[in-house]
């Protein structure tokens, strides 16, 4: 009986945590959530975010496929630098980000003969609530990141 309860009364009460909606978001917001994320983002979030990227072969040189050119020991550097300093950020679905940064006078990434000066990285904001987006310091480490490549 008390599990009945405990189930009817978590049906009727709403959850006062939501997701971060970033396509709601200010620019501004996600820009300022981004640099806080690039000074603050452990070891596990940068472990799942490599991982990511040498699944999606970002790593290996593909005459059709897209790759980085930048030597591997510098990515971690650049993405912290497009987290902290990205140029553009766009919301995807619900929870994620898109946070893009130019590097003018650097090659990227490469596919085929085409030539990539931006990288772009991809946050999925799901766990930050929405209430919480001007204070996101405890939830910064939940964060996901989810992917970075080579862009225009």
């Amino acid at each position: 009986m008390y599990k009945s309860l405990l189930f009817a009364s978590l049906a009727v009460t709403p959850l006062p945590l939501y997701a971060l909606d970033t396509r709601q978001a200010p620019t501004e917001q996600l820009l300022k959530l981004g640099n806080e994320l690039g000074a603050s983002a452990g070891s596990s979030q940068w472990q799942q975010l490599w991982y990511s990227v040498r699944e999606a072969g970002y790593l290996q040189a593909h005459a059709t496929q897209v790759h980085f050119t930048v030597p591997a020991t510098l990515l971690p550097e650049l993405a912290r630098q497009t987290l902290a300093q990205a140029d553009q950020v766009h919301a995807v679905k619900q929870t994620r980000a898109l946070y893009r940064r130019d590097f003018p006078d650097r090659i990227i990434g490469k596919r085929a003969e085409h030539a990539f000066r931006a990288l772009c990285l991809l946050v999925d904001w799901r766990a930050l609530p929405q209430d919480m987006s001007t204070t996101p310091k405890a939830y910064l480490r939940s964060a996901s990141l989810l992917s970075i490549y080579p862009c225009d």
